[in-house]
């Protein structure tokens, strides 16, 4: 029986990777992330390559069995197949006209900076979309600043300044027929969700290191946690 359970797995997974677009990093993607997502939760997922890259790194923090070189494969198999466009963001940003990009954002300390070094993995008009706490900008800006190695504290200092003025989280009523996401803790979310408990901490461990979610589906890479139990559940849930 054990033998063949090992053979329904392998034909499994070989059945999932002859979906999935050809090129280096396929295999590995394959066997290691299909060991906790389906190919169908994390497929639709359109991330830039500072993005994936991230995404994977936190899987390897997670526990993601696999090497260095595998997981280096995989960030840039999925950035090259998964990206939000055929064109990366820096060579759409340097393409477009230098008016457009000005024109984006509100003027301000901290924009110049955000053009020049942001926008190297990010589109100007992305960061119109997103609005946080100023504790959550300021989890979000350091985390970010780490990967300039040129950012003084001033730099991130104004940044952070611009964005909490520019981009304030704009509270809404709660629904009491579903849970906030963002506010409930680990232990309503587990009850009115039926989530493991395991499942919950990684939702909430995840929402405060990351910042609040946006809609269901920014739960679908969280390590540990069902894919299909939150698809079936996002009737369920508020931001």
């Amino acid at each position: 029986m054990h033998r063949l359970l090992l053979a329904l797995a392998l034909v499994g997974s070989i059945a999932r990777a002859q979906s999935l677009p050809d090129g280096p990093g396929k295999d590995a993607f394959a066997s290691v992330c299909t060991q906790c997502h389906g190919l169908d939760i994390i497929t639709p997922l359109k991330r830039t390559a500072a993005e994936w890259k991230a995404t994977v790194a936190e899987m390897k923090a997670k526990g993601a069995s696999a090497t260095d070189q595998d997981l280096d494969a995989i960030a840039d198999y999925l950035a090259k197949n998964f990206a939000p466009s055929a064109e990366s963001p820096k060579a759409a940003a340097a393409a477009a006209p230098a008016a457009s990009t000005t024109t984006t954002l509100p003027d301000g300390p901290g924009k110049q900076f955000i053009l020049t070094q942001c926008t190297a993995c990010h589109l100007p008009d992305q960061f119109t979309k997103y609005h946080h706490t100023p504790v959550e900008w300021q989890a979000i800006i350091t985390r970010m600043g780490t990967r300039v190695a040129s950012a003084t504290k001033q730099d991130l200092d104004q940044v952070l300044q611009y964005f909490v003025t520019n981009y304030p989280k704009i509270e809404a009523p709660d629904d009491p027929n579903k849970v906030n996401m963002n506010k409930a803790s680990a232990q309503e979310i587990a009850t009115r969700l039926d989530l493991t408990e395991a499942e919950a901490e990684a939702i909430v461990h995840y929402r405060e290191t990351h910042g609040d979610f946006k809609e269901w589906k920014d739960m679908l890479i969280i390590y540990g946690v069902n894919g299909k139990k939150i698809r079936d559940r996002q009737e369920k849930m508020g931001f």
